[in-house]
């Protein structure tokens, strides 16, 4: 999970604007993004702060509960899902006036049933076909590039639907 970009979005906050307002490098904060809590440097820390405008003590206090209650990465626009996409977040929820974009692809998933079933009856060459098709297709496709990608990654993923204002991801390998 990416606890700190979880973080930085509760407050209101990317990477970006730390390395903006502190002037930590990028790179430094993405392989601290991939790492448990209890390995942040007191400088990361003393960054994170600085661009939350927190005390160091209170944003450790926060990314340790954060990181033992396994937040959910949230998304209110296709920066955030892409964000999320590129960091395999393991659950995504999709919330806001983003859902009813999101919608239309929860429609054309297949339900467990079905997808059972048809893998079932064509000993499983229904799914290499299907990527075949789905590549092929999408060569062809006019869609910017961006729609392109999330699709193809949203691929990885189960769509399922918590209440009428919001969309819960999660990887399809949880399902096994």
């Amino acid at each position: 999970m990416s606890l700190l970009d979880v973080y930085l979005q509760k407050n209101g906050k990317k990477r970006y604007d730390v390395f903006k307002e502190t002037g930590m490098s990028q790179q430094m904060l993405a392989n601290v993004n991939k790492k448990n809590v209890s390995s942040y440097s007191v400088k990361t820390i003393q960054a994170i702060a600085k661009t939350v405008n927190k005390s160091e003590g209170l944003v450790l206090d926060e990314l340790l509960k954060l990181e033992m209650e396994n937040a959910i990465f949230e998304v209110y626009n296709t920066d955030d899902l892409l964000l999320a996409l590129n960091n395999k977040e393991p659950y995504i929820a999709i919330k806001g006036e983003y859902k009813t974009q999101m919608e239309e692809l929860a429609k054309s998933q297949l339900s467990d049933t079905e997808t059972l079933g048809l893998e079932l009856g064509s000993a499983g060459l229904v799914t290499i076909l299907a990527e075949g098709f789905y590549q092929l297709a999408n060569l062809f496709s006019n869609k910017d590039d961006e729609k392109k990608k999330i699709e193809s990654q949203l691929r990885k993923y189960k769509i399922k639907k918590v209440n009428e204002s919001e969309f819960l991801l999660y990887l399809l390998q949880f399902d096994y």
